[in-house]
């Protein structure tokens, strides 16, 4: 029999190595038989791992996008290397409503990070469904301990638009848009949904954690979602074929620069980049809030990251269902 540690033990060191390593050295590094280090990696393979045997060299891990939270952790900054846990799935309802399950069961002290390859309950705003294709998408929830007084959930969705923006541009060589609150467009196509959930403490009356949920997607084809959504989704897909980022390099780099700003991000102070960035500004929006809908000119983001209007007022929620582009 071999433990739940010594298998992690041995996709850890396979998934980190330079070059194929052999059972013989895995064995010998873990204390264990080879024989046991065979029959992990088949549980491994199984699991889908794409772990490769070569005769004479040994076990080399060939990165193909799978899930792994060791090479997610590679690509992190030294920091956050030790800060973050992570929590990973094939198959989840949500991992916005794991997130708040966890908040239930005990008291988050450091950020946790929960992915999978595939949702079958993901939701967007207003409870609105949100199609997860297996291993095409990104869907990913970071749990944090809230550790300020006043939450501005504005602000921190708006930094979040910013920190996908960024990953996006710089891995990907795109200029993706934002589109006001938390959606990231390209080719006026959606490719990307945030989602920021605040979970109160029921004894200090206080918000005690806080999830952000973000769905990319990533190599998704479009034919494959349903029907009412192929009109108005986008896809990175080509772009991360012709570069070759693997999702694992990719959500490292989003989690490298969510958490550079997220250490600052109610200062206000990421807002310039947001705007300039932001495609709604100058135009004629529709906006619906509940059951009121209005038109006016989008003018501004203002320091709290609310939308301001042509006739002086300040949004802080509320969805642009239509732009009347100049």
């Amino acid at each position: 029999m071999f433990v739940l540690d010594h298998t992690q033990a041995v996709l850890k060191l396979i998934s980190l190595a330079q070059a194929p390593i052999s059972g013989e050295k895995i064995a010998a590094q873990l204390n264990i038989t080879r024989a046991a280090v065979w029959k992990i990696i088949q549980v491994l393979q199984k699991k889908g791992y794409p772990i490769i045997s070569h005769r004479r060299l040994g076990y080399e891990y060939r990165d193909d996008g799978f899930l792994n939270q060791y090479l997610i952790q590679a690509g992190l900054t030294p920091a956050l290397q030790t800060q973050l846990k992570f929590e990973l799935h094939q198959t989840i309802d949500s991992t916005n409503l794991r997130a708040k399950q966890l908040c239930v069961a005990q008291s988050v002290k450091s950020p946790l990070v929960i992915l999978s390859d595939r949702q079958t309950a993901g939701y967007g705003r207003y409870g609105r469904n949100y199609s997860c294709p297996s291993r095409s998408g990104i869907y990913l929830s970071i749990l944090l301990p809230n550790q300020a007084t006043i939450l501005n959930p504005g602000l921190l969705t708006t930094a979040t638009a910013l920190a996908v923006s960024y990953t996006i541009e710089q891995q990907l060589h795109l200029k993706p848009q934002i589109k006001w609150v938390n959606d990231l467009m390209l080719d006026q196509k959606k490719i990307v949904g945030i989602l920021t959930e605040a979970v109160s403490d029921i004894e200090s009356r206080s918000i005690g954690q806080v999830i952000v949920g973000i769905g990319i997607n990533y190599l998704t084809e479009i034919d494959q979602l349903p029907e009412s959504v192929q009109q108005t989704a986008g896809s990175l897909r080509a772009a991360v074929r012709k570069i070759g980022i693997t999702r694992n390099q990719f959500i490292a780099a989003l989690l490298n620069h969510f958490f550079e700003l997220y250490q600052h991000y109610q200062t206000g102070d990421f807002l310039p980049a947001y705007r300039q960035r932001c495609f709604l500004l100058q135009q004629q929006v529709t906006i619906t809030q509940g059951n009121h809908k209005f038109t006016d000119q989008a003018v501004d983001i203002d320091n709290q990251g609310r939308l301001v209007l042509a006739d002086g007022q300040h949004i802080s929620s509320g969805e642009i269902t239509r732009i009347r582009l100049k």
